[in-house]
């Protein structure tokens, strides 16, 4: 297939065949200057919401370039699921860490991305427009059309009232090594729109994990190992795909 080679860029905002988009910033810097790509060459652009499109580049500037949509690519690219997944999880004070995580969950695939603010957080501030560009760059290096919505920082306990308001039929997790935790892959259903949350190094508090349980969070282990923040939340992900593939066998 001709689209597998073509550089993937990002547009918001794509709506139809023909339409001209101006490619800019940071994209347009890599397409015209690090691949040295020239009016007549053909690009894949996606908007991050499901739509993708072949663009062949018509105008070339030193700040932006036009881009006319040439092809509809959203059928072969666009894999909906009936599920929607939601990962939680405080972020690191190596915030590399927290990086690396939102990368593999994009690559996972995961439709929303909750950063906790817990009693034993190691870090109260994240830099929003950063996570959302590593989003980006693994959205395209993965081939997702769909980026996952980016939350500010929420108290977990808030959180968990505020998904179950929204969706009373949403699964409510909460990641923890416990005496009390039951498996995550014996208590998911598959097919089901999930919530996971995951504490700090540090952990919850004895009173978090009360006050998740109270709001219809169930306590789950995902290994009979300690897990690192990044290891748990890659792996509550991989492990809610995995159960939903097993279903369609």
């Amino acid at each position: 297939m001709r689209f597998q080679s073509l550089p993937w860029y990002y547009a918001a905002d794509l709506k139809s065949l023909h339409q001209m988009v101006d490619l800019e910033g940071e994209e347009w810097h890599h397409c015209r200057n690090v691949l040295r790509m020239s009016p007549g060459e053909s690009i894949i652009v996606f908007d991050g919401k499901g739509a993708c499109f072949e663009g062949v580049i018509k105008e070339e500037a030193r700040s932006a370039g036009q881009i006319e949509l040439v092809e509809d690519l959203t059928d072969i690219f666009y894999l909906p699921r009936q599920q929607r997944i939601s990962i939680a999880f405080a972020p690191t004070k190596n915030i590399d860490r927290t990086e690396f995580a939102i990368e593999k969950l994009v690559e996972l695939g995961v439709d929303d991305i909750y950063f906790l603010d817990c009693e034993n957080s190691e870090r109260s501030r994240i830099r929003m427009d950063r996570m959302e560009k590593i989003a980006i760059s693994a959205a395209k290096q993965s081939r997702k059309v769909m980026l996952p919505t980016i939350h500010e920082m929420i108290a977990p306990g808030l959180l968990v009232t505020q998904i179950h308001h929204q969706n009373p039929q949403t699964q409510l997790f909460c990641c923890h090594l416990g005496d009390d935790s039951v498996s995550l892959t014996d208590n998911y259903s598959p097919d089901a729109n999930v919530l996971l949350v995951i504490g700090p190094e540090g952990g919850f508090t004895v009173e978090e994990t009360e006050q998740l349980a109270n709001r219809g969070a169930k306590l789950v282990t995902l290994s009979p190992y300690r897990l690192r923040v990044e290891t748990a939340a890659i792996t509550a992900c991989a492990a809610v795909h995995l159960l939903n593939a097993q279903l369609k066998k």
